[in-house]
């Protein structure tokens, strides 16, 4: 296990589910752990758009950028946290998000349901994890589309 959290099991690389990558935001506090977490998603072959550690950061790539999904860690950096944060992104841009988060007690779950997420995974986890997530979270992505287009 690194300092980054992420089990080193990424010699499970795999193409993301389409041949165009996934742009992605990653929303995290720790900026150790937000850097572990765009090598991995660059060893996987994602896209990775920029990294924020705050609502006004994540706002800001996202304006800039239009990602197609974040990966929404719960605590951040200022007075508004990750599922705030995620509300704001659906409901002011359509991005969703899939949550990284040590935080997985029920209360901060049923919040985090109201986001309606692509998809949680509970810190620390293993490439692998995050991978098979990120291919859960493109398939509904891709779904989406093709019945609202």
């Amino acid at each position: 296990m690194s300092d980054t959290g992420i089990s080193d099991d990424r010699n499970t690389q795999a193409a993301p589910l389409s041949a165009i990558p996934p742009r992605i935001l990653v929303v995290e506090d720790d900026a150790l752990v937000a850097l572990g977490i765009r090598l991995t998603l660059l060893e996987l072959g994602y896209e990775v758009v920029g990294i924020a550690a705050s609502e006004a950061e994540a706002i800001a790539v996202a304006q800039a950028e239009r990602p197609d999904l974040a990966l929404m860690d719960i605590r951040l950096r200022g007075p508004v946290d990750g599922v705030d944060t995620a509300r704001r992104l659906r409901a002011d841009y359509g991005i969703r998000s899939v949550y990284l988060s040590a935080y997985a007690d029920e209360q901060t779950m049923a919040r985090v349901a109201q986001t309606y997420p692509l998809g949680f995974v509970q810190k620390p986890y293993a490439a692998s994890q995050l991978r098979s997530a990120l291919d859960l979270a493109c398939r509904r992505l891709h779904q989406n589309t093709e019945t609202s287009g």
